[in-house]
């Protein structure tokens, strides 16, 4: 996570929503704000289904007063996997590639239209995501606070 390009951007009191928030779960999510999103869907679509999402920043059963929940977001539900190492895929195990010690083999892709693998997962582990750098230059271009929660 720290080469990560975005990292959480300070929250202050009060703040407005996200321009971005990254859920790491097994399966990484983004949430972009919708008007950043229109930027990215036309060039994003080949193995990711959009979808409308709401960020939920309210605590563990809130009252009424402390909900917090923001509209206006999608999330390119990530469907597209290739395969870069000789690892194989172990079901039932939790992000269990070491990314340290694996080699990732990246001349797999060249045969690959650029467009076909702006945003997939490893097949081998899906709690890896693999995002083009064309794509995350458009995300810096527009993108200021970022939200990052360790679910």
């Amino acid at each position: 996570m720290d080469t990560f390009p975005f990292q959480q951007t300070p929250v202050p009191v009060g703040a407005a929503a996200p321009d971005l928030l990254l859920e790491m779960t097994f399966s990484p999510k983004l949430f972009i704000i919708g008007d950043i999103a229109s930027k990215l869907e036309p060039l994003v679509q080949h193995g990711v289904e959009w979808l409308d999402a709401r960020v939920d920043n309210s605590p563990s059963q809130p009252s009424d007063e402390q909900l917090e929940v923001y509209d206006n977001y999608r999330m390119p539900y990530i469907q597209q996997t290739y395969r870069l190492t000789d690892k194989e895929k172990q079901f039932g195990k939790l992000n269990w590639l070491d990314t340290d010690s694996t080699e990732f083999d990246f001349s797999k892709l060249e045969n690959i239209p650029v467009e076909q693998r702006l945003i997939f997962k490893l097949e081998e582990d899906f709690g890896l995501v693999f995002i083009h750098q064309s794509v995350i230059d458009l995300l810096k271009e527009h993108v200021k606070t970022v939200w990052v929660r360790d679910i």
